[in-house]
C-alpha cells in the first residue's frame, strides 16, 4: 500500500504523514525534505537561486523515484499535483488523499511555523492563498479522496484515512515477492472496497456474483464504488456448484467482451467459493490474464478458496479438473456477510477451519473445541479464527505456490470429499460437508495404516459432529462409485491414490501411494 498526501501548504501533509507512518509502520517520505537533502539547500533558496522551473524538474524526478516504493506514506509539496506525470506516478498502486483547509487557517498555520513560504512572499498572502487555491482546485480534485483538516488534529486525520482504507482491520500478507497481496479481515469492509479498487487504476471494473448473494449487498457495494466514480459492469450467474462449468465461464467472458474490457480491466469476485473459483479462472484466461479482487462472502471461501490462487471449473467426470494457478491482487473479507449465511453454509466453512487445525495448528483445533458457542454466534473468536486460518494458508502458499510439495497438505479431506461431490453430481453435499466426511474417512485410513492413534481420530470426528457436520457417508452412496471418481482425481497415479493423512492433531504426512483395496475397505466401513 502506498498512501500519498497532497494539498496546499499548511494543510498538515507532513504532520499527518508522520502520524500515518507511525501507526502503520510504513516508511515516511516528505518530497520537499528529500529535495532539500539532495540539493543541500532549502526549498526557498532553490526557488530564489534556480527558479520554479528548475525546482519542478527536480521534484518530478524525486516523485518518480519514491513512487516505486511500497508500504510508504508520501507527503508531497503543494505544487506536485500540477504535473500530470507526477499524478500518474503517485497514483500507480497508491491512493492519493487531498488534505483540505480554509485559506485563513492555512495562513495561520504557515505563520505559526515561522518564516514565509516562497509562493507567499507577497504583500497580501491571504489574497495569494485564495488565488492559488482557486487555480489548483481542479488539480486537487484529481485525488481519490479528501479529508477536511480544519478542526481535527493530525492524529485524528490519520485515523480517518486508516479507517477509509480499511487498514484498521486485520491484515495477512501472502508473500509471493512481486506478486504478494493482502488479505483484509474485518467488519464493514465492504464500505471501504472502492478506494482499494482505485489503488489498481483499472480501466473498467466488473462484479461477478450470483443471483442469491448480490441482491443482499448490491446497494452497499454499488454506492461505495459510485462514490469513487466507478460504475461497474455486473455479471450474475445462478447459485450453485453445478453452475461452475464451461457454459457459465463462456457467459462471463461474453459479458466482458460486450463491455469492451481490455487488459487493464479488473474483476471483483463477490460471493462464495463457486464465484471465487470461476471468476479467478475467467481472470486468468480473459486476454491471457487480467486482475481480480476476491470478496468472499461465505466462511468457506473466506478461509480457503479465496486465498492461494487456485482457480477452476468442474467437469461431469471430475471436480476442479480444469483450472489454473492465478493469484488475486487483493482479498477483502467482511465478516458481516456471514450473518446472511444459512446455518449449513456456515458449518460448511468450519470444516475447512477444522482442517487447518488438524494439518498445522493444535491450538486452533483446541480453540474450536473450547469456543464453539462464541464462534457460532460470530463473537470475538470469529475474526481470530478466520485470521489464523488465513495465516496458515498464506504461509503454506508462500512456500509452495503451485503444490509441488508442502501445499498438498491443504488437500486433507478433499480426496474423498471431491469424490463424494462428483459421484452425486455436485447436488447432494455442500463442499465443506463433503470435506468433513473426507477428513473422518482419512483419519480412519490413517488408523488402519498405523499412522494415527484411534483416540485422535475420534477427536477429529467428535469436532466435526460438534459443528453439525456429517462424519460418515450417508446411505444410498455406493463405495464403488466413489472409487471410480477417485481414479479420475488429479492425485491418482498408476492405480494408487495420494492421501494426506494425520499423524496427530496439528501434524499430517503425505502418503503417495494408498492401494485401492484398503481404501475400499475403509469406505465400506463408512457407508
Amino acid at each position: 500500500m502506498k498512501i500519498v498526501l497532497t494539498g496546499f501548504m499548511g494543510t498538515g501533509k507532513t504532520s499527518v504523514g508522520k502520524e500515518l507512518s507511525r501507526k502503520l509502520g510504513y516508511q515516511f517520505i516528505d518530497t520537499d525534505v528529500l529535495i532539500e537533502e539532495r540539493e543541500k539547500k532549502p526549498v526557498s533558496l532553490i526557488f530564489k537561486e534556480s527558479g520554479e522551473e528548475y525546482f519542478r524538474k527536480v521534484e518530478q524526478a524525486v516523485v518518480e523515484e519514491v513512487s516505486r516504493l511500497n508500504n510508504v506514506v508520501i507527503a508531497t509539496g503543494g505544487g506536485v499535483i500540477k504535473n500530470k506525470i507526477n499524478v500518474e506516478n503517485l497514483g500507480r498502486r497508491g491512493i492519493i488523499f487531498w488534505l483540505k483547509a480554509d485559506p485563513k487557517i492555512v495562513l495561520k498555520r504557515v505563520m505559526l511555523e515561522g518564516g514565509k513560504r516562497p509562493l507567499l512572499d507577497v504583500e497580501e498572502p491571504l489574497q495569494e492563498i485564495n488565488k492559488l487555491l482557486t487555480e489548483r482546485l481542479p488539480l486537487y480534485q484529481q485525488a481519490d479522496a479528501s479529508v477536511d483538516t480544519n478542526y481535527i488534529t493530525p492524529e485524528e486525520t490519520a485515523n480517518e484515512i486508516i479507517e477509509m482504507l480499511g487498514l484498521d482491520a486485520q491484515t495477512v500478507t501472502v508473500d509471493l515477492k512481486e506478486r504478494s497481496y493482502d488479505i483484509v479481515i474485518g467488519s464493514k469492509v465492504l464500505r471501504r472496497l472502492a478506494l482499494r479498487v482505485k489503488e489498481f487504476r483499472p480501466s473498467k471494473v466488473a462484479i461477478v456474483s450470483n443471483k442469491t448473494i448480490f441482491p443482499l449487498y448490491k446497494e452497499t457495494v454499488l454506492r461505495s464504488l459510485e462514490e469513487c466514480g466507478i460504475t461497474p459492469t455486473v455479471i450474475l450467474i445462478p447459485d450453485g456448484e453445478e453452475y461452475k462449468d464451461f457454459m457459465w465461464t463462456y457467459h462471463i467472458h461474453g459479458g466482458l467482451l460486450k463491455a469492451k474490457f481490455d487488459r487493464d480491466g479488473l474483476l471483483i469476485a463477490f460471493g462464495g467459493g463457486v464465484i471465487g473459483d470461476i471468476t479467478g479462472f475467467v481472470a486468468s484466461t480473459y486476454m491471457r490474464g487480467i486482475r481480480c479482487i476476491q470478496v468472499p462472502t461465505t466462511l468457506l471461501s473466506q478461509v480457503d478458496s479465496s486465498v492461494g490462487g487456485k482457480t477452476g471449473v468442474n467437469h461431469p467426470l471430475g471436480k476442479n479438473m480444469i483450472g489454473t494457478f492465478y493469484q488475486p491482487s487483493l482479498v477483502m473479507i467482511d465478516i458481516d456477510t456471514l450473518r446472511s449465511l444459512p446455518k449449513g453454509e456456515f458449518s460448511s466453512g468450519l470444516a475447512e477451519i477444522i482442517k487447518y487445525g488438524v494439518i498445522a495448528d493444535k491450538e486452533l483445533f483446541n480453540s474450536l473445541e473450547k469456543n464453539r458457542e462464541d464462534i457460532l454466534t460470530l463473537g470475538d473468536s470469529i475474526i481470530k479464527t478466520i485470521r489464523r486460518s488465513c495465516e496458515i494458508k498464506a504461509g503454506i502458499v508462500s512456500k509452495d505456490e503451485r503444490e509441488s510439495g508442502l501445499r498438498a497438505i491443504l488437500n486433507f479431506g478433499h480426496t474423498i470429499g471431491h469424490a463424494l461431490e462428483t459421484a452425486t453430481g455436485y447436488k447432494k453435499f455442500l463442499h465443506g460437508e463433503a470435506v468433513a466426511i473426507g477428513m473422518c474417512v482419512a483419519a480412519d485410513l490413517a488408523v488402519k495404516l498405523g499412522i494415527l492413534k484411534k483416540r485422535e481420530a475420534g477427536r477429529i470426528k467428535c469436532l466435526v459432529e460438534l459443528y453439525k457436520l456429517p462424519g460418515a457417508i450417508p446411505d444410498g452412496i455406493n463405495a464403488s462409485d466413489l472409487l471410480s471418481a477417485m481414479e479420475l482425481d488429479k492425485k491418482a497415479k498408476a492405480g494408487n491414490i495420494r492421501f494426506i493423512l494425520p499423524e496427530s492433531i496439528g501434524k499430517v504426512r503425505i502418503v503417495d501411494s494408498v492401494g485401492m483395496e484398503l481404501i475400499a475397505r475403509v469406505l465400506q466401513a463408512h457407508v
